[in-house]
């Protein structure tokens, strides 16, 4: 072999062994982008997953809302007519409730620190504190949703006493009638049936005292025995009449009217609708939860508007 043919053979030969180490530089680098493309495939599948977990956690806080809107309705007005048939739609559904929210508090938390984006990791910790303010907002507003139940019954029972009183008027009325037509035996025992009546309203509203000793009824009570008194002077002025005392009847009538008076003013005084007594009883009484949960309330919306944001922006 001559020499050009030996370094034509030598230089083939090098060109070979660099052909061949290219190839295995080649091979490596083409392993290493696959294993980067595995773990970012891998990173993105896992992160997909906590996302999907974050929107089950959402979904569960959507569920539970079903039940805390019905609370908010009964907090805002809770006197309201349909108050009664929501009041045992949330005692029946409140422990479902809350077990939403604590299956819901936990996905969101456990999440919350697994998530690379930012604005996503926000929207987890937004959820977890929005579920902690209608956690807080079912604990404070149940507390009035059962203080409105016994308030609201006290309203319909105050309100049940003070027609009987409105009632007995007529009877009073159509008393002073026959008196005026010197008609003493009828108008006494129209007098004496007001006054029993009036003892019906009296003991009722001594109940509802009794029971519901946060609202004061008592300027319906001295009321009601204000007029009972004047009925008792009534009756005075009728029997003094059939007794032929002149003198004793004009008295007893004057004394009478005099209480009458005094009951125009004591009533003048009163709420037009005497119920209210109770309801704002009831307002005074359960005032600070009522801030409290106004206060839960906002914190929950805060979190919302974020994560409302969040999920628009996604749809767009």
């Amino acid at each position: 072999m001559s020499i050009e043919e030996e370094i034509a053979r030598r230089k083939a030969r090098r060109r070979k062994g660099r052909i061949a180490a290219v190839s295995v530089v080649a091979a490596a680098s083409l392993a290493i982008v696959s294993i980067g493309v595995w773990a970012w495939h891998c990173q993105v599948t896992e992160q997909q997953g906590y996302e999907s977990e974050l929107m089950d956690a959402l979904r569960l806080v959507s569920e539970a809302d079903e039940t805390i809107l019905q609370i908010d309705a009964i907090v805002d007005d809770p006197f309201a007519a349909e108050s009664e048939e929501k009041k045992q739609d949330v005692l029946s559904s409140v422990e479902q409730t809350k077990q939403l929210l604590v299956d819901a508090d936990g996905k969101a938390r456990s999440v919350s620190e697994k998530l690379s984006d930012p604005s996503v990791r926000e929207v987890a910790n937004q959820t977890v504190i929005s579920i902690t303010a209608r956690q807080g907002m079912i604990t404070q507003g149940m507390q009035l949703v059962e203080a409105s139940e016994d308030a609201g019954q006290a309203a319909k029972e105050c309100d049940a006493a003070w027609q009987v009183v409105l009632d007995v008027d007529a009877r009073v009325r159509e008393a002073t009638k026959l008196a005026g037509r010197n008609e003493v035996d009828a108008s006494r025992e129209r007098t004496l049936e007001a006054k029993e009546t009036f003892s019906k309203s009296l003991d009722q509203l001594k109940v509802l005292q009794a029971d519901y000793q946060t609202a004061s009824v008592s300027p319906l009570i001295e009321y009601v025995e204000k007029r009972m008194d004047a009925m008792d002077l009534a009756v005075q002025s009728d029997e003094a009449l059939t007794a032929k005392n002149k003198d004793e009847a004009i008295a007893r009538n004057d004394a009478y009217n005099a209480a009458e008076e005094e009951a125009a003013t004591m009533a003048s005084a009163l709420p037009s609708d005497p119920k209210q007594l109770v309801k704002d009883a009831y307002f005074a009484t359960w005032a600070e939860v009522i801030r409290s949960y106004a206060g839960q309330r906002a914190a929950a919306g805060t979190s919302d508007a974020v994560i409302r944001d969040y999920l628009g922006a996604q749809g767009k």
